[in-house]
């Protein structure tokens, strides 16, 4: 049985909070439970003492917004969008990203090369601002309103956001796998007569598989910095409802997900700060818990391949530094003179 060291408890306490808290989000919102609302606060004689919005505090450890709805409760129903969407998206990106890139290690031609410089322009060029030029017809509601249902923008959103973070992700999967291609006992295999299915099967995707696990909780956290950055731009996951009559509220997101209310928020942050800063409290918690398993998995990854070097080493020097026995040495017939 191994023994648990500090990565395994890093990943399991991270783990942990992403789990709870989406399990829990989800339980709310299956059984309909209504966020509490505290609009005036009465005291025993039924006077007025206060109104919303209310500071953290022993009655309200997360406060209030304007409205009087509980910040803490109002967080949880937005989770499963967030943390949802995010897992959906990276996990689609994954995939796309997986397929174009071992595909792309395998291949040695000029289109590979074009399309590797293609890619590598997403490095430097935010793609919250493709993102947003993708998606603003798509998510900000016409005059004439939505021709498109909330189910359809939510999937065209998560594909398009899938195709924007797959670029990067496939480039860092190509040059694994091409590293992974270029050492002498796959070289050796293929020299034998190995296909290249065989070579994906048996020498790439067991040497490639520890690093998958490392990159899918990179993807989301860049898949969660995206949506909050069109949450700020009014962009919110699903669309955005636009009034345009006179004396219109602002633009408001149809589910209440964390960039939507921090984007509708921000404007508390110098009046009534709890209301921004609790849900980007819980919004900066899921990344560094993301933050922390890929960190925690980088470690066990290290530790292995540490471990693997050593025995490695240890099976070679083995011999020499062994005691010597009849076996290890060869009787050499140099002839007799008669």
């Amino acid at each position: 049985m191994r023994k648990w060291n500090r990565h395994h408890v890093t990943i399991s306490i991270c783990l942990l909070f992403i789990i709870v808290l989406v399990g829990w989000s989800m339980i709310f919102n299956l059984t309909d439970e209504k966020i509490p609302n505290t609009y005036i606060l009465y005291d025993d004689e039924a006077n007025i003492i206060g109104d919303a919005p209310f500071p953290p505090s022993a009655d309200f450890p997360f406060g209030t917004d304007r409205e009087g709805d509980h910040l803490f409760y109002k967080v949880l129903e937005g989770a499963q969008y967030t943390i949802g969407a995010a897992i959906s998206i990276s996990l689609l990106s994954f995939i796309l990203s997986f397929v174009i890139g071992v595909l792309g290690g395998f291949t040695k031609s000029r289109a590979k090369k074009w399309a590797q410089s293609t890619f590598t322009s997403f490095y430097f060029i935010p793609q919250s601002i493709i993102a947003y030029n993708m998606l603003y017809p798509l998510l900000w509601e016409p005059m004439q309103g939505f021709e498109t249902s909330f189910t359809e923008r939510v999937i065209w959103q998560s594909i398009a956001l899938a195709v924007i973070t797959a670029p990067t992700t496939a480039i860092l999967l190509s040059n694994e796998t091409r590293q992974i291609l270029d050492k002498e006992f796959v070289t050796c295999a293929r020299v034998l007569g190995g296909s290249k299915t065989f070579l994906f099967k048996k020498h790439v995707l067991p040497h490639l598989k520890p690093r998958l696990f490392i990159i899918f909780p990179k993807i989301m956290i860049q898949v969660l910095l995206i949506i909050a950055h069109l949450g700020f731009f009014e962009l919110y996951f699903g669309g955005t409802d636009v009034c345009y009559g006179p004396m219109c509220p602002p633009p408001r997101p149809f589910v209440q997900e964390w960039a939507s209310i921090m984007s509708m928020s921000f404007v508390e942050l110098t009046n009534a700060w709890w209301i921004f800063m609790i849900p980007m409290f819980f919004f900066a918690l899921t990344i560094l818990s993301l933050t922390g398993i890929a960190r925690g998995l980088e470690g066990l990854l290290e530790e292995e391949e540490v471990k693997v070097s050593s025995v490695e080493v240890a099976s070679a020097s083995g011999k020499v530094e062994g005691t010597l026995e009849e076996s290890d040495f060869v009787l050499v017939d140099r002839g007799v003179d008669s």
